[in-house]
């Protein structure tokens, strides 16, 4: 008789469990790590947080970095890249971002919208008329708000019986075949009701760009903002090509699992397959944790973004009974715990977790990435201690 399920996955995992340990808490050999001398204690401090992360949910590999002004005062690698072939994590390892990559979306669209290219307030079907009429205007503003009423992913997205099988598996070739995943159904509010997170709203607003334009959303954010930055290794996470430096992918076996709650989640798998190709500009990207720093560092104030983008990114939007959502152009724009301003995002998908913080008055960049999905479940909490250790020490 072939033993109970959960006793084979305690049974071929636990070695694992053991080795993920061990990787989060080992020291880190050169090449690894950088810290500026005034840093030290901090990233020491913060350190700390990171491995009381990875052990508790049996992480691989962690990438964090964090500016002060322009300047890189930490940057370090932990863990396990790939478990097949025991490389190390890298500063330039390249992660999964998630949603995060909805910021680079948010910040295309208005520097679009400040040179002339768009209007966040008209309607979507001016640039884009294959989408279908819903019976009323939804323009960029309120889908890069999750006001659209676009809705987000459902069950029957991800059904091995459908046409082609579930979205991420799939090919897809061009506009026509992204749409086709929801274009046609229902809103689920009218625009600007209901403040409701989409992906797919952010897959529309790229589509809208890109007719509006004729060029390609990566050639845009290419255009618009990584090479006027000088910023790179981000990039469209293209589930085809080879690419050195990158990680593998992983998630917690039970994450696929119905009858076990999160807390029940056993040691890590290979993550599903992932095409994301339907959803480039609301999470397709991959990325260091260095260039998602230096990113989030463009958002302390006016600068590289003019003074009317900057205030378009950042200023809360509301549902139309007057509700603010607490979302700019897709930026969380909020307080921490000791009321300093935090502008910030996070996402999670197969084989990633990230989050992007920028407190602007402290002009602090911190930038969180790993290659396990779903976990850490809190990792704005995580990003939360990491500041906390920069910004109250000094440091």
């Amino acid at each position: 008789m072939f033993p109970g399920k959960h006793a084979l996955i305690a049974g071929v995992f636990g070695a694992l469990a053991a080795t993920l340990t061990a990787c989060a808490t080992q020291p880190q050999p050169d090449g690894q790590a950088f810290v500026v001398k005034q840093a030290r204690a901090s990233a020491q401090s913060a350190t700390e947080a990171i491995h009381a992360a990875m052990e508790a949910d049996m992480i691989p590999a962690m990438s964090v970095a964090v500016m002060r002004g322009d300047e890189v005062i930490w940057s370090e690698a932990f863990g396990t890249a790939n478990l097949e072939t025991g490389a190390a994590a890298m500063r330039d390892t390249k992660f999964r971002i998630g949603s995060v990559s909805k910021l680079l979306t948010a910040d295309l669209a208005a520097i679009l919208a400040g040179e002339g290219a768009v209007d966040l307030d008209e309607d979507i079907r001016t640039y884009l008329p294959a989408f279908p009429d819903k019976g009323a205007p939804i323009t960029l503003r309120q889908l890069l708000g999750h006001l659209g009423g676009i809705r987000h992913y459902r069950g029957k997205d991800f059904d091995f019986a459908q046409p082609g099988g579930p979205i991420d598996v799939r090919l897809y070739p061009d506009a026509a075949s992204i749409l086709a995943i929801f274009a046609d159904d229902p809103l689920i509010a009218p625009p600007g009701e209901q403040y409701s997170y989409t992906t797919f709203g952010f897959s529309l607003i790229g589509l809208v760009l890109e007719a509006a334009t004729g060029k390609s959303y990566s050639a845009l954010v290419e255009e618009k903002i990584l090479a006027p930055a000088g910023i790179e290794n981000i990039a469209v996470d293209n589930h085809f090509a080879l690419v050195e430096g990158r990680v593998g992918y992983y998630d917690p076996v039970g994450r696929y699992d119905d009858f076990l709650s999160p807390e029940e989640y056993g040691p890590v798998v290979n993550a599903i397959p992932l095409n994301s190709a339907y959803k480039t500009p609301g999470g397709g990207h991959t990325a260091d944790a260095e260039a998602m720093a230096a990113f989030g560092a463009l958002h302390y104030g006016p600068g590289f973004l003019s003074d009317s983008v900057y205030e378009e990114l950042f200023r809360t939007q509301k549902t139309n009974a007057g509700e603010d959502i607490g979302v700019g152009l897709a930026w969380r724009v909020g307080t921490d715990d000791a009321g300093r301003r935090l502008l910030q995002h996070s996402g999670s998908q197969q084989g990633g977790r990230a989050h992007v913080a920028v407190y602007p008055d402290e002009r602090l960049s911190i930038a969180i990435l790993s290659n396990l999905g779903g976990r850490p479940r809190a990792v704005g909490d995580l990003s939360k201690e990491i500041a906390k250790a920069f910004l109250e020490s000094g440091g």
